[in-house]
């Protein structure tokens, strides 16, 4: 598991109710649950999709990681956004993504 990866699960597993795990049966497929629903996956090890709203989307001007390698057909604007962490930097932006799709919960 990449460095930033290993780093960011280990902030998401502080919130209290988060549960990372595998999804069966893919074994290389990770998961975010949030008490039982599903609210991020991984793609690789620098790339997470996290589940928000339209709206939140919109207001915030979020788009798509243009060079993604999850969902690569997928529009800007919809509930979920596909977004890369390649710095350590970029983990803080992440962490408030999922805490965001916390409180839309």
């Amino acid at each position: 598991m990449a460095k930033l990866r290993k780093k960011l699960i280990t902030e998401l597993e502080k919130i209290s109710g988060v549960d990372i795990h595998l999804w069966r049966p893919d074994r290389d497929f990770m998961v975010i649950d949030y008490k039982g629903k599903e609210i991020a996956h991984f793609h690789g090890n620098n790339e997470i999709d996290i589940r928000l709203s339209p709206e939140f989307v919109k207001k915030e001007g979020l788009v798509q990681a243009p060079n993604r390698i999850g969902h690569l057909n997928r529009k800007n604007g919809g509930t979920w956004l596909v977004c890369r962490f390649t710095r350590e930097s970029h983990l803080a932006e992440v962490k408030r993504l999922v805490n965001v799709a916390i409180e839309l919960r």
